[in-house]
């Protein structure tokens, strides 16, 4: 197609950086991806407007920056919706949008406004129906009646008008798990697909040498976890699990800072793990390969999540993972990348976890086996070239219908 008849895409990412990571990395490949097909405007925050205008010009997208207004966090970002919509207004009348696609925010918590410009419009992928199983508040520490709270606000924002619209108005919802789709109103679901928000970096799309690990049985299994230190990731459950009766040579690297990263400490001090967990605080990506090389396992025992980036890098990297059968890590994995424990009571979760770092530890022929399963489950599924043909299906769809 000639570019005055590529059809012309707003897409709205409030994070947004190609350079950096998580949510804002994720913001800009949708917009990357996008732009291999169609002409791509993107309204984003000013916070990484030299990134966002360095790597803009190679792929011809078209980016505007709106301030985000003072305020507290949550306001902040509505009023910002706010001033979006009238920006994507005046902006639709000169420029005459075919689509308009909302990527980030990555929650249904916060309103896609831009829904209502009368074009076909797609949201997501978004998140938020997650929340931690009942009587596993105990593992959360000081951030248990938080999470009481957040299960009200979820309730509460799905009656709120603006939510409520933006549901009915997208053309389209893409959704991060099936457990948040579970959670919409029944009358949206016919319009959502599960779309994880997780994508291999390319980086981790390089071929490897050989994804056939031979951990070092004498020293006993090497676990690590990789991420934010949130309190939803409820390590403590891991602590536990390796305190039962035939793990004492298991080892635990830690790595990453955040607001639980203090209770962690403690919880294994507390529980006598003192010498058998490393914590390592922050660690900058170069560093990263060094301690995916050194580990056979990688944990995550995550109460609440709508997905996971470390989860996805690990298997990329051949390294399966253990983690909780429950929202979007429970999904990503499947019996053949790593082993899903059942979440029932916190004393059976713990036990189910413990016997399968042992299943794990002692059987080297099955740990192997699932380092090539994770490997080809990450690369198979979970690549940017999946989310494009996605995209490219579901905006055609809604092009030949309009």
């Amino acid at each position: 197609m000639s570019n005055g008849d590529t059809p012309k895409v707003l897409m709205i990412a409030y994070a947004c950086n190609p350079e950096g990571g998580g949510e804002h990395w994720l913001g800009w490949r949708w917009a990357e991806e996008a732009s291999k097909k169609y002409s791509v405007h993107l309204i984003t925050t000013p916070n990484a407007r030299a990134q966002v205008e360095k790597h803009a010009t190679s792929h011809g997208i078209i980016p505007y920056f709106v301030e985000q207004p003072r305020g507290g966090r949550w306001g902040r970002k509505i009023r910002w919706q706010s001033r979006v919509l009238k920006f994507a207004s005046e902006l639709h009348t000169r420029k005459h949008f075919r689509i308009v696609h909302q990527t980030t925010f990555h929650t249904f918590r916060v309103p896609f406004l831009a829904a209502d410009l009368g074009i076909p419009s797609v949201w997501g992928p978004v998140a938020g129906g997650e929340a931690v199983p009942a009587g596993f508040g105990g593992y959360l520490g000081p951030a248990r009646f938080g999470e009481t709270m957040r299960k009200l606000v979820n309730q509460l924002c799905l009656r709120l008008p603006a939510i409520s619209r933006s549901m009915n108005r997208s053309s389209v919802i893409f959704v991060s798990n099936q457990t948040t789709l579970n959670f919409l109103p029944p009358n949206v679901r016919h319009k959502c697909l599960v779309v994880s928000p997780n994508a291999l970096r390319p980086e981790d799309e390089m071929p490897m040498p050989s994804v056939a690990r031979t951990p070092d049985q004498s020293s006993g299994l090497r676990l690590l976890y990789v991420g934010n230190c949130a309190h939803t990731r409820a390590m403590r459950i891991v602590f536990e699990a390796m305190t039962r009766g035939g793990l004492e040579k298991c080892r635990l690297t830690v790595a990453g800072t955040g607001e639980a990263l203090n209770h962690w400490k403690q919880c294994a001090s507390h529980l006598g793990l003192g010498k058998r967990v490393h914590f390592t605080g922050f660690v900058t990506r170069d560093k990263l390969p060094e301690l995916y090389g050194t580990a056979d396992v990688l944990v995550f025992p995550a109460l609440r999540d709508s997905g996971g980036s470390a989860l996805l890098e690990a298997m990329s990297k051949a390294i399966p993972v253990i983690c909780l059968d429950w929202g979007g890590p429970g999904e990503m994995v499947n019996e053949q990348s790593g082993v899903k424990i059942p979440v029932s009571t916190p004393a059976k979760t713990v036990a189910a976890f413990a016997e399968g770092l042992r299943q794990l530890e002692q059987d080297s022929g099955w740990r192997r086996e699932l380092c090539v399963g994770a490997r080809l489950r990450a690369c198979s599924h979970f690549t940017w070239a999946n989310k494009r043909r996605l995209l490219e299906d579901t905006y055609d769809r809604l092009l030949s219908s309009s």
